[in-house]
């Protein structure tokens, strides 16, 4: 009985692990891919979202307010 406790314990403890693995990365690749399927039959090229280092740019770009610069 208490031999199958450790092996009971790390199949319980696997799909746990796979939590961590949730990210905005994998959140917005998640959104990309969806957009090329549901786009994969259109004549139009929509406009299509960039890669997540491109999006994380112009997020970054958006957050930091702009100093306005003063000149003596």
């Amino acid at each position: 009985m208490y031999k199958l406790l450790p092996i009971t314990v790390v199949f319980l403890a696997l799909p746990l692990g796979g939590c961590g693995l949730i990210s905005t990365q994998s959140i917005y690749e998640g959104f990309r891919t969806q957009q090329r399927i549901k786009d994969a039959g259109t004549r139009a090229t929509p406009d299509a979202l960039g890669s997540y280092d491109a999006y994380e740019k112009e997020r970054e770009k958006v957050k930091s307010p702009t100093a306005p610069t003063e000149t003596p």
